[in-house]
């Protein structure tokens, strides 16, 4: 299966992420994650995120393992850098 394009945290089910599960994002190699963190499943599970290629082919068994039982959410990786605006768009004035 192929990663998803645009993941949408759920509201957590637990104020804080576990402090094992930050520990491990920021300890994540992987030859195919791009980056790594902490996010919410849908459902609100606080779980491993990590970005991959889009043509990566998900679950990864060494990610997987790394995840020490957390769910691992795994996002196709940008074709573009954000488009970064004004924080507050001038407005027209009349």
């Amino acid at each position: 299966m192929k990663p998803i394009r645009l993941h949408h945290p759920g509201v957590p089910t637990e104020p804080e992420p576990p402090d094992r599960l930050v520990e491990l994002a920021g300890a994540v190699r992987s030859e195919s994650v791009v980056q790594s963190g902490v996010t919410t499943t849908q459902d609100g599970r606080w779980a491993l995120y990590v970005t991959v290629p889009a043509n990566a082919t998900v679950p990864l068994a060494d990610v997987e393992a790394q995840a020490a039982g957390y769910p691992v959410v795994y996002e196709a990786q940008p074709t573009e850098p954000p488009r970064a605006g004004p924080a507050y768009p001038r407005q027209r004035r009349t």
